[in-house]
């Protein structure tokens, strides 16, 4: 049995990953920094555990200290211009986290998991792409992202695994994302734009709180992509009103001419033991209509 530390507890990964570790009999503990709700915003908070808020050093005293620690924390604001963007992620996940850091590094931790993404690779990468890619970000969130990744090497040396994830869909998430849409076109009469012939790569949220929990206790890797299959835009909106019986009131254009779609080598087989939750795209669409 290990002691894990969450950041970012209250988002939507935060969330299942605590419930999560709870059935599988570990110790968590579930952080909350400044930027992050002390409740989730569009989820209900289903562990036993409640969240902790953390200010500063003197809050982490009354803690159990960590062996492990998932860091999902990341804040950002989509509404500023491209270098404010870069130097507000910065700020807010890596400069105002001195005091997480410092903690940290007083405890001889296992491991810690920190959350990165696929979009530290972008267009000026060629294909195939695999978790050591040399990354080409060309958004400040890829290019933050990198920098949260150099910063934590620098920091803690060998007890860091990054995990470039793919998209992660699940009731809650932002209504911008793919299955959101197609819900509200199919159930809300929405009129929505279906980006063909590109493609997503879906991950389900609690094969994706598996994979992550179990990316701590392997001692393999420094980095994983965690990519789900890429399938067509085209084939999960079909594929949704066949499931739901209901037209969807879209219009299908392509929205990247001239781009073509990444590929991506998936990592996610070395993370999957006998408890990894997995779900084929029927299953998640039908997860999904239920959980609303």
């Amino acid at each position: 049995m290990g002691t894990f530390w969450i950041t970012g507890a209250t988002g939507r990964l935060g969330c299942e990953i605590t419930a999560r570790l709870e059935q599988l009999g570990q110790c968590v503990v579930p952080l909350v920094f400044d930027g992050y709700p002390l409740q989730p915003k569009r989820l209900k908070w289903y562990a036993q555990t409640l969240p902790v808020e953390i200010k500063n050093f003197s809050n982490f005293k009354r803690l159990k200290k960590p062996d492990y620690v998932i860091h999902l924390h990341w804040q950002v604001n989509r509404e500023l211009s491209f270098t404010e963007q870069l130097l507000y992620e910065i700020d807010w996940n890596i400069h105002r986290l001195a005091f997480l850091w410092e903690e940290l590094a007083q405890h001889s931790l296992k491991r810690i998991v920190n959350l990165s993404s696929i979009k530290v690779f972008s267009s000026l990468n060629s294909n195939p792409i695999s978790a050591t890619t040399p990354p080409a970000p060309i958004s400040p969130y890829g290019i933050a992202k990198i920098t949260a990744e150099q910063f934590l090497n620098s920091q803690f040396n060998q007890c860091v695994t990054h995990l470039r994830l793919s998209s992660v869909a699940s009731v809650g998430e932002h209504p911008s994302h793919l299955l959101s849409q197609l819900y509200a076109s199919a159930f809300q009469e929405k009129k929505i734009r279906i980006n063909v012939p590109h493609s997503t790569a879906l991950l389900y949220i609690e094969e994706a709180a598996d994979l992550i929990i179990n990316a701590a206790w392997q001692e393999l890797d420094n980095y994983y992509l965690v990519s789900g299959e890429e399938i067509t835009n085209q084939k999960i909106a079909q594929t949704f009103e066949q499931l739901t019986k209901r037209k969807l009131h879209a219009d299908y254009v392509d929205l990247a001419p001239n781009i073509t779609d990444l590929t991506f080598i998936s990592d996610a087989k070395k993370l999957q033991t006998t408890w990894t939750r997995t779900y084929t795209l029927p299953e998640m669409i039908n997860k999904f209509i239920v959980s609303h």
